[in-house]
């Protein structure tokens, strides 16, 4: 709940809670524990209960922006729908590729698991099973490699904020 303090059909001020204490605008005696008085009596110092209205939904093109309004003497809560900016959008692009790459993040944790397992397996080969065909164990080894610049290449990303995409490279595991 928030409230408008209104002077001459001018909205002057908004606030989530009442003063302690305000002025009568007709008299300009003191009201004193705005919080627990009576509606009339808060009114008369130019406080009013802000109507609130349903923001309506963002879109991947627009936002709303809030401001008030007085309908008759009501402040009542408005939206205007608007397009996201260029840096909004940037912005929105970047929170949702950080929940991406965080969402993924079990999933890199699998990755390099498996591939300090394939790791372990190449070193335990023997030197006989290695000439037996050195151009699959290059390979194998580049695959491992390429796999973990692309989990090093996300969380660098994501430690430094450069969300901007999520991109970490082609996977060509042929």
């Amino acid at each position: 709940m928030s409230y408008a303090f209104v002077v001459a059909n001018v909205i002057e001020a908004e606030s989530g809670n009442l003063p302690d204490s305000a002025r009568r605008l007709d008299n300009q005696a003191w009201v004193l524990g705005l919080s627990t008085a009576p509606v009339d009596l808060v009114e008369a110092t130019g406080w009013f209960t802000v109507v609130n209205t349903a923001r309506p939904a963002d879109t991947a093109t627009d936002t709303s922006d809030r401001s008030l309004v007085l309908n008759g003497t009501v402040p009542t809560e408005t939206w205007t729908i608007r397009p996201w900016t260029a840096e909004e959008l940037a912005r929105n692009e970047a929170q949702t590729n950080t929940a991406q790459m965080i969402d993924e993040s079990d999933e890199s944790v699998d990755k390099l698991v498996l591939v300090i397992e394939a790791l372990n397996a190449i070193t335990a080969l023997t030197n006989a099973d290695i000439n037996a065909n050195p151009a699959a164990i290059l390979k194998d080894l580049t695959r491992e490699c390429k796999t973990i610049a692309r989990q090093a290449n996300r969380e660098a990303r994501l430690t430094s904020g450069r969300t901007e995409s999520t991109d970490t490279g082609p996977v060509v595991d042929a």
